[in-house]
């Protein structure tokens, strides 16, 4: 049993690795304005580390700028499931929320951010400028 637990220890550190390797080279390509590529490399890192948020994250965002706000949505509620703590997947979910005519849970994530550190004046103009260029005025 104890040859069996170092190896399962051996394997995540591995994935994790190889995780932090299809992670850097996802942001690579999303700066290079590949997203295609980029996401091709997120999803990699996602699989090899289904509990981390930073691949989810980026990868909504890629989503979001390709105007897919729902697989957006997926993505940023997978990081938060993965680290409550993270107040930009937070922000972003709001957005994407705001996008899709869901203002009631744009404003629950906007409240949560808030309470989480998140500078409500700010929040509050992103968000009507959001609303704004989604026609929702």
């Amino acid at each position: 049993m104890l040859v069996f637990d170092i190896l399962k220890l051996g394997f995540h550190g591995l994935a994790s690795l190889v995780s932090s390797f299809y992670f850097q080279w996802g942001l690579i390509y999303a700066r290079w304005g590949q997203t295609n590529r980029a996401l091709w490399y997120f999803t990699r890192a996602i699989w090899m580390n289904r509990r981390g948020d930073r691949a989810y994250f980026h990868r909504g965002l890629l989503f979001a700028a390709v105007g897919m706000p729902e697989r957006a949505i997926g993505d940023f509620s997978a990081a938060i499931e993965n680290n409550p703590q993270n107040v930009n997947a937070r922000i972003y979910r709001s957005m994407m929320y705001t996008i899709t005519g869901r203002d009631e849970q744009a404003e629950s994530d906007l409240e949560q951010a808030v309470a989480l550190g998140a500078d409500r004046e700010e929040l509050e103009q992103q968000m009507y400028d959001t609303r704004t260029r989604a026609g929702h005025f």
